[in-house]
Parts: C-alpha cells; sequence; structure tokens
C-alpha cells in the first residue's frame, strides 16, 4: 500500500518582539512540532546555531515548511506558544526575503563568506541526527530501573541478578554510542576561522597567518557551536586590538605579517583552546591596578603572577564597570568571559616566555575522541595525545647530559623542570623529563625511544620503555578512586577504555610539567 502524501505548506511565524533570543525561540517552535509532521524546514536554515539569524527573525520572521496528517494541530501548536506573536500561511514562495549575513562589524560573531542560501533545510540535519538513540536510550534506561528494582526484591535470585548486571552493561554501551553519535570533529569549523580571520584582516588593515593545531580532537556538537561562537569573538579582539599594522610591526623589528596560532588540547573534563599572537603584548600592570582600584584584590598586587591578573580580564564585569580607554579596549574580553562562565568554562590571559600573548580558553566537556600514542615506563603503561609529540628517535645513553651550574631560573616565575638534557640527532637539546634517578613517576627502566615533545614554548624529551602503537581513544575523567597522588604528578588527566579492554592512564606533558615546577616551588621555598 502507497504512503500517503500529505500536502506541503508554508507558514509565517512571527516572534514575541525584541528578546534578543528569536534564534533559540525559533529552534524550539521547530523541536514543538517536530513530531507532528511528516517533514519539516525552516528558512533560514541555520537558526538553531546561528545567532546573526536574530536580526532576520526580528524582521521577517521564521518561515516554516511542512507537511503533516494534522496541519490543523501543528499550526495550533505553533500559535499556542508563548513567545510566537501570530503565524500566517504564504501562499507565494517567491515573496520568502533573501537571507544574508550580517555585516562582520555589527555581527562579530560570523562572517560573510558563509552567508546561507534562501533555502529550507531539514530539521532532522539541525538534530544532528541524534534524537532517535537519545530517545532509545531514555527508555532502555527507564527498563534498566524498573528491572532493577524487581531484582532488588528478589535478592535470591542469582539469574535474575545476573540479567540485570548485563542488562546494565548493555545500557552503559548504548550511553557511549550515543554520546559518539554527536561527535564532530573541530577541525570542521577551520575553513571558516580562516575565511573570518582572511575578512577581518582586510577590515583592519592587518596581516595575519592563521596556524591551526587541533590534533584531530572531536567534541559534542553542542560544545563545538559554543566554542565557534567564542572564538570568532577573541579572534576578531585580537586583529583589532592586539594585531599591528604591517608597517608598525615592521619599526618594531617583527615581520610584517603576524602568526595567529590556535591549539586545542584535551585536558579531562575539559578542553583548552590557546589562542597565541605575536602582537602586541598583554600589559597586567593596568588590569592589576584596576583591579587594585575596586577592592577585588585579597593580598598585595605584587605578590600575584600575571596568569592571575590576566585571568581577572575574563571575569564578566571587571572592565566594563570603568569608563577610560582601557575599558573599551578590553570591553570584549568582559563579554567573552560572560560566555565562558555561562557554559561554566573559564579563562586566563599571559604573556609567554618566548614574546607572545596567550589567551587560554577552557571549555567542560563530557567526552572527548583524540588520537594517542601508547606508551610504556616501568610498569606504567599510558597514552599521550598524539599532537604532544614531535618525533620519535632510538634512545642513545651517550646523548644525555648535566648542566654544570644545576639547577637555573628559566624565566622569573618558572624553574627548570630539569638539569638533565638529551641531545636529538639534530643537535636539539631538550630537557628530559624522566631521566635517570630522576624520581620522576613516567622513569623507564629500559629506555628503547626519546619522544620530544613541544611543551609550554620549549623542546622537552621523554624517555619510555616501548611504544605500543597509536589509537583513536575516548577520554573520560579520571575517577576520584583513581585520582590518587602518582597519577596526577604523572600529569594524569583521565582514562581510556582500549580496543583490548584495558583502562589506560592519559597523560598530558603540560600538566606533568605543572607538577614538575610546583615540587621545584616547594623545595626553594623551604
Amino acid at each position: 500500500m502507497k504512503a500517503v502524501r500529505h500536502e506541503e505548506l508554508t507558514v509565517r511565524v512571527v516572534l514575541k518582539p525584541n528578546c534578543g533570543l528569536e534564534n533559540t525561540r525559533a529552534s524550539l517552535v521547530m523541536r514543538r512540532i517536530a513530531p507532528l509532521c511528516d517533514n519539516l524546514s525552516c528558512h533560514p536554515h541555520s537558526v538553531k546555531s546561528d545567532r546573526s539569524t536574530i536580526a532576520f527573525l526580528r524582521d521577517h520572521g521564521l518561515y516554516l515548511r511542512f507537511s503533516s496528517p494534522t496541519p490543523e494541530q501543528v499550526l495550533l501548536t505553533i500559535k499556542s506558544s508563548f513567545f510566537v506573536d501570530h503565524c500566517t500561511l504564504v501562499e507565494d514562495h517567491a515573496s520568502l526575503p533573501a537571507y544574508e549575513k550580517e555585516d562582520l562589524e555589527a555581527d562579530g560573531i560570523e562572517d560573510s563568506a558563509f552567508a546561507s542560501p534562501s533555502t529550507f533545510a531539514d530539521e532532522g540535519k539541525l538534530d544532528g541526527g541524534g534524537g532517535d538513540l537519545t530517545n532509545l536510550l531514555a527508555k532502555f534506561e527507564e527498563v534498566h530501573r524498573k528491572l532493577h528494582e524487581h531484582a532488588e526484591n528478589q535478592p535470591q535470585d542469582r539469574e535474575l541478578s545476573s540479567i540485570v548486571f548485563s542488562h546494565a552493561q548493555v545500557v552503559d554501551e548504548l550511553r557511549t554510542a550515543v554520546a559518539r553519535s554527536r561527535i564532530e570533529p573541530f577541525d570542521r569549523m577551520a575553513p571558516s576561522l580562516k575565511t573570518l580571520v582572511a575578512d577581518y584582516g582586510r577590515r583592519f588593515g592587518v596581516l595575519v597567518d592563521l596556524d591551526i593545531v587541533d590534533g584531530h580532537i572531536a567534541l559534542d556538537r553542542s560544545v563545538l557551536a559554543s566554542m565557534k561562537e567564542i572564538i570568532k569573538r577573541v579572534i576578531r579582539s585580537c586583529l583589532r586590538d592586539g594585531i599591528e599594522q604591517p608597517e608598525h610591526r615592521m619599526a618594531a623589528g617583527k615581520p610584517p605579517r603576524a602568526t595567529l596560532r590556535l591549539r586545542l588540547e584535551s585536558d579531562g573534563s575539559e578542553v583548552v583552546c590557546r589562542i597565541e599572537h605575536d602582537g602586541r603584548p598583554f600589559d597586567s600592570r593596568i588590569i592589576g591596578k584596576q583591579a587594585l582600584e575596586r577592592g577585588l584584590l585579597t593580598r598585595p598586587l605584587e605578590t600575584y603572577t600575571e596568569e592571575e591578573i590576566g585571568a581577572l580580564l575574563l571575569l564578566p564585569g571587571f572592565v566594563a564597570a570603568v569608563e577610560n580607554p582601557v575599558s573599551s579596549m578590553f570591553s570584549q574580553f568582559n563579554e567573552i568571559g560572560s560566555i565562558l562562565q555561562h557554559i561554566g568554562g573559564r579563562g586566563e590571559v599571559r604573556n609567554t616566555d618566548h614574546g607572545t600573548l596567550e589567551i587560554a580558553l577552557h571549555f567542560p566537556v563530557p567526552f572527548t575522541i583524540m588520537e594517542a600514542a601508547l606508551l610504556r615506563t616501568g610498569s606504567m603503561r599510558f597514552a599521550l595525545p598524539a599532537q604532544q609529540i614531535g618525533h620519535f628517535e632510538a634512545y642513545r645513553a651517550e646523548r644525555i647530559g648535566r648542566d654544570e651550574d644545576g639547577r637555573e631560573a628559566r624565566s622569573e616565575s618558572r624553574m627548570r623542570a630539569s638539569s638533565v638534557f638529551y641531545i636529538g640527532e639534530d643537535g636539539r637539546r631538550a630537557d628530559l623529563l624522566n631521566g635517570p634517578d630522576s624520581g620522576s613517576p613516567l622513569e623507564a627502566e629500559s629506555p628503547a625511544f626519546a619522544l620530544f615533545l613541544e611543551a609550554l614554548g620549549e623542546l622537552r624529551c621523554l624517555a619510555v620503555d616501548a611504544v605500543d602503537g597509536y589509537e583513536r581513544i575516548s577520554v573520560s575523567k579520571l575517577p576520584p578512586l583513581l585520582d590518587h597522588g602518582t597519577l596526577r604528578r604523572a600529569g594524569c588527566f583521565g582514562y581510556s577504555r582500549l580496543k583490548d579492554g584495558a583502562p589506560c592512564a592519559v597523560i598530558s606533558i603540560r600538566r606533568l610539567l605543572n607538577a614538575v615546577f610546583k615540587e621545584e616551588g616547594s623545595r626553594a621555598r623551604s
């Protein structure tokens, strides 16, 4: 029997005015009527994820095209939404206004190179196809809850207990499948970011090369949507206020083209996006003075590190409350900090030891996927994100050296991780993180490989006994039961279950170094 095709209708939905959340409300309208429709699409097509549609929705409304066995119920559902002003049927499709992106300067988020065509898009695509799996998971979890309750009333039934345990494993696997269905690679937004840099560069008269290092990390699409908006705001602020024009850079002895580097790092329950450029440095004294004047400091200003002062810059309302030239320069950072705080994130600004400015944005994430090398040192097997590894070499004990003057200061705020170094085949020298008798929790027993790593702006070396290969892993937060001192000292930020089913700690070289620096600072004070 052939399926009945219902007539397609187009309706214009006018939302209640001036709420600033028109795109969110438009998306909610679609969600409310989706179960009643055979097919559903909208214009503009990107209302769910694109705040730049707000002006269009405010001026023209949302256009929906749908087919349904009960179109009257669909119209009634739309009209009964408390944030809908009214809706009308559209007879002439040619009368639909074209959607074009807002001007870059006014928008401050999206870029004109990605203006959407005047076409309708599937709600299924907007929703990412994860809705069905999510609903199925909810049903499974409800069944498991009832099954578990029944088993608790039958404690003598061992077979039932075994069934409940097996069912719990299936539910857990389904949770993982649902999480993976929502995963998308970060590098999908790379073309958009590159176009944004090119457009803003022309607008502000600066020459900039964008370098994206994402380590092939994949994240939940809702996290990516939040990250994209915030990253674009930061890039715009850097190009407008942080990067000098070519003639000024040349006068300061810099190349005319600036480099803007974006690096993504997984850190357990967070993903850290580090945006670094070789433009104007961050003047912590100005921000520190404002904090002092407003009574926000709990100890003398001179005892605060630059990172601590830089975190104030991304504190919502900090600069915006002061009317002066600094306020206009850094007000964008306050807005960025406010958005970060809203999603549970945080950030800081600092000048690096190699003369660049770095803005670190911390985004909370429930689930990440990345490529990692599986390594062994002694009895410890661990995973190291592949993006942290520059290259491998065969380990040669004769390449080890030691500074005669012992541990010396590398900068005002940091000490050397080790006085032991390793010289690579190219002649470059790198601090050896786990040399003989180092006391490192990652100390190798019979080192066979030397891994060269870029960390905190410097070259480091890690000796390992074995490299078991590469694997694409999902990283979860380290359970409190396993979060003990040894793993923290080793720089562990999470764990993964490998293809062979074995749990494996995931190590961050940055965390390992921070643990070493903290330990060295303690020794120095004592």
